[in-house]
């Protein structure tokens, strides 16, 4: 097979090499952010002063790594804290993403700050208990603080057999082994619920800071509740992803317990992606319904035939929605690691889309400037900050898998 030829010398060129090209990607993302911030070399600001978008690219991308982060910590406790043993060989591939996606977010936001010094007022400076964006940023904040404590108790019996390793990983495991610890595994359970169940509740207040809104397409009790489905879609199609590569890249088959772990994620990923269709399908039944506000017919109208057409008909339809689904139903490709992969490539790739209309496309109607919504276009100070910052979470997610006891059989 291919993946053969991964193993050796070769498996540590092709790390090298990849490592050095998410570095540079890293690097032109830092510049994209830098000229944000300095003066820029272009003569469009890459604010909304300048061309009247109040969120923009960089908050759907903090919006598609928090969603993820969220969708991860619920697929890994259904291994680990409910009881579905065909998910626990997964756990901690989830573990690790959820907690770089959730890094990586956060950093996005607080880098898309046009005045990034001021960030700590939303939390110490200006404490508004009656803002939902306050609460936000306080659940994810607490979200990080469990997960951090949950991946410790779950990974500490592998860090104890990781002790004698030598060079950084030993030193690692035995940093991290310092405080003594019994019963690590219940213990992991307790906090995997208190952390799942505190994600859900600042993912949801993610989607109340929409949906209170007066923007139309935005405004509505069940958007906090859209927006944790497409939490689980988002993580159970990165699980697979991660899985999918991290075995093919060490040369190793996917069997066996693994193999069922992927089949019971494409239970999971097929079943969430019929229930967002129908709600996709209903939302704009409803607001494009002939007694429904002119506001809210005009709102889908940019998705159905205006700048937002191709973006939703082709990348969040057909390639994110309508193909994964077939692959994944039809027993031929479903049944097959590779078809769940390409379907789970070919959802994020929509969910990623999806974040952008949601974010932007929500927007087009009224301004908060209240100048007309101008033609979909990203600044590309924001380009190269995206790439950078996918970069960058992908490199961190390697690093870790290196560090920690990932392979560690149990």
């Amino acid at each position: 097979m291919w993946f053969k030829n991964f193993k050796g010398d070769n498996l540590k060129k092709i790390e090298l090499a990849s490592s050095v090209i998410l570095i540079l990607i890293i690097l032109i993302g830092a510049l994209g952010i830098y000229q944000m911030h300095a003066k820029p070399i272009t003569p469009i600001e890459p604010f909304e002063s300048s061309i009247s978008i109040p969120w923009r690219l960089l908050v759907a991308v903090y919006v598609f790594f928090v969603v993820s982060t969220t969708g991860l910590c619920i697929v890994a406790s259904l291994g680990e804290v409910f009881g579905f043993s065909k998910l626990e060989p997964i756990v901690k591939e989830g573990l690790l993403m959820a907690l770089v996606t959730i890094l990586v977010g956060l950093l996005t936001i607080g880098l898309e700050i046009e005045q990034v010094t001021r960030g700590y007022y939303a939390m110490i400076g200006h404490v508004n208990p009656k803002s939902v964006m306050f609460w936000m940023i306080m659940f994810y904040v607490l979200y990080v603080v469990f997960l951090v404590i949950e991946m410790w108790f779950y990974f500490y019996d592998d860090f104890l057999r990781q002790k004698e390793s030598k060079g950084l990983k030993g030193w690692i495991a035995r940093i991290l082994t310092i405080p003594k610890a019994t019963e690590t595994k219940d213990f992991a359970r307790v906090i995997g619920f208190v952390t799942v169940f505190t994600a859900i509740v600042a993912h949801s207040n993610l989607g109340a800071l929409f949906a209170v809104n007066y923007l139309p397409f935005w405004h509505g009790p069940l958007l906090p509740i859209y927006f944790i489905l497409s939490a689980i879609v988002s993580g159970a199609a990165l699980t697979v992803i991660g899985a999918y590569l991290t075995d093919r890249i060490r040369g190793m088959r996917i069997e066996e317990k693994r193999y069922e772990a992927i089949q019971m994620l494409r239970v999971i990923l097929g079943f969430s992606i019929v229930v967002t269709i129908f709600f996709t399908v209903w939302k704009f039944i409803i607001k494009a319904y002939p007694n429904s506000t002119f506001l809210s017919r005009e709102a889908v109208e940019v998705y159905l035939t205006g700048d937002f057409a191709f973006n939703f008909w082709v990348m969040e339809v057909f390639i994110g929605l309508l193909i994964p689904l077939a692959l994944l139903a039809i027993p031929r490709t479903g049944r097959k690691v590779e078809g769940v992969f390409l379907a789970s490539l070919l959802t994020i790739i929509g969910i990623f889309f999806l974040r952008i209309d949601l974010v932007m496309g929500g927007l087009a109607i009224k301004l908060i400037s209240g100048i007309t919504f101008p033609s979909l276009v990203f600044h590309p100070f924001e380009v190269m900050a995206t790439a950078g910052f996918i970069a960058l979470s992908i490199l961190l997610y390697y690093i870790g898998y290196k560090l920690l006891p990932m392979e560690v059989e149990e």
